[in-house]
C-alpha cells in the first residue's frame, strides 16, 4: 500500500523514478518499494515525504482510484510518440516508469499505443524480448478498434520480429491479412504503401524476386498516383537488388549510374560487367574503395561482392 501510494504522489508531482531517488536510495529500490517487494526505512520515507513535499502520513492513506486526465495522458502519449520519431529515447524511460498501461481507465486504443512506444523504444535500445512482448500487446490492443497507423506501425514491427526469427512466411502472412483489410480504407493510402513494401522486401528475402518487383512496380504506380515518395533510397536498393537477381542488367546499369552508395555501385559494377563493360567495371569496383563489411548481413549484396572480387583479380 505504501509503495502504491509513493508512486501515485510521485506521477501527480510529475516526478521520475530517478528524479526522486536521487541522493536518497537508488532508482532500483524505489522500484522495488512501490512495487510492495521490499519495505522502506522510516528514515527513507521521511527523505522521500519531504521531496514530494507531502507528511509520511500521507503514505499510510488509501490509494485513490484516480482518473488520469484523458487530455493529459493523450498529450503525453502524442508526445512521446514524437520523441519516439526523433530518436530521442533518452526521454522515453520517464514515460515508461509512469505505467501508464497498468491504469483500467485508459481506453484500449490509447494503451495500445502507449504499448507501441515501448516496443519501439525496446527496439532501438536492442531488448528483443521486450520489444516483442509489448508489440503483441500493441496488436492486441488497437485490433479492437478501426485499423489505423499506430496499428500499422505495430504490423510492421511484429513483421520484423519473424523476419529476424526466420518467420518469413509467417510474416508474410500478417502483410498480406493486414493489406486486404486496409485495401478497403481510402484513408490508409500510406499505410497500404507502407505494407506493400514490406511484402515486397519479404519475398525478396524469399528469393521470390519476381514476384518481390511485381509488388514494388505496382507500389510505385499507387505512389505516383497519391503523390506519396515513400523511402526512396530503401526502395531503389530493393528495386536494384531485384533487377540483378532477375538478370535484368541493361536496366540496372542505367538506374544505378549514377548513384553514389556502396551498395547502388556495387550493383552497378555487377551490371556493367554482365552488361561485357569490363574495364568500366573494375575501374569503378577499385576506385571506390567498396569493402566487403559494408554488406554485412545481405546475402544478395555480399555474394555480388564476392563474385566481383574474385573474377576481377584475375582480369
Amino acid at each position: 500500500m505504501i509503495g502504491q501510494r509513493i508512486k501515485e504522489i510521485r506521477n501527480n508531482n510529475n516526478l521520475t523514478q530517478e528524479e526522486l531517488a536521487d541522493g536518497i536510495i537508488s532508482r532500483t529500490y524505489l522500484s522495488l518499494i512501490e512495487k510492495g517487494s521490499v519495505h522502506p526505512s522510516t528514515n527513507v520515507l521521511i527523505k522521500l515525504s519531504e521531496r514530494l513535499n507531502c507528511s509520511v502520513n500521507d503514505f499510510m492513506q488509501e490509494v485513490s482510484h484516480f482518473r488520469y486526465n484523458d487530455v493529459e495522458i493523450l498529450r503525453e502519449i502524442a508526445y512521446y510518440e514524437q520523441k519516439i520519431e526523433s530518436e530521442d529515447f533518452q526521454s522515453v524511460i520517464s514515460f515508461i516508469e509512469k505505467e501508464y498501461e497498468t491504469v483500467d481507465q485508459v481506453p484500449p486504443q490509447d494503451s495500445g499505443r502507449i504499448h507501441l512506444i515501448y516496443a519501439k523504444y525496446y527496439n532501438k535500445t536492442d531488448k528483443p524480448g521486450k520489444e516483442k512482448y509489448h508489440v503483441d500487446q500493441a496488436l492486441r490492443l488497437l485490433s479492437t478498434v478501426s485499423v489505423n497507423q499506430s496499428y500499422i506501425d505495430a504490423i510492421i514491427l511484429k513483421t520484423r520480429i519473424l523476419v529476424s526469427q526466420d518467420e518469413v512466411e509467417g510474416a508474410l502472412d500478417l502483410l498480406e491479412d493486414t493489406l486486404f483489410i486496409i485495401l478497403k480504407l481510402t484513408e490508409l493510402d500510406l499505410g497500404i504503401i507502407r505494407v506493400m513494401f514490406e511484402m515486397a522486401a519479404c519475398y525478396h528475402i524469399k528469393k521470390e524476386y519476381f514476384t518481390s518487383e511485381r509488388i514494388l512496380t505496382r507500389l510505385k504506380r499507387q505512389s505516383e498516383i497519391l503523390h506519396i515518395d515513400y523511402k526512396r533510397d530503401t526502395f531503389n536498393l530493393l528495386e536494384a537488388k531485384n533487377l540483378a537477381m532477375l538478370g535484368f542488367f541493361e536496366k540496372l546499369e542505367k538506374m544505378t549510374e549514377h548513384e553514389n552508395s556502396p551498395s547502388m555501385v556495387l550493383l552497378n559494377c555487377y551490371a556493367s560487367f554482365n552488361n561485357g563493360n569490363i574495364k568500366e567495371c573494375k575501374s569503378r569496383f577499385k576506385s571506390m574503395g567498396i569493402e566487403k563489411n559494408m554488406f554485412r548481413g545481405d546475402v544478395v549484396l555480399t555474394g555480388i561482392y564476392d563474385m566481383l572480387d574474385k573474377r576481377l583479380d584475375f582480369i
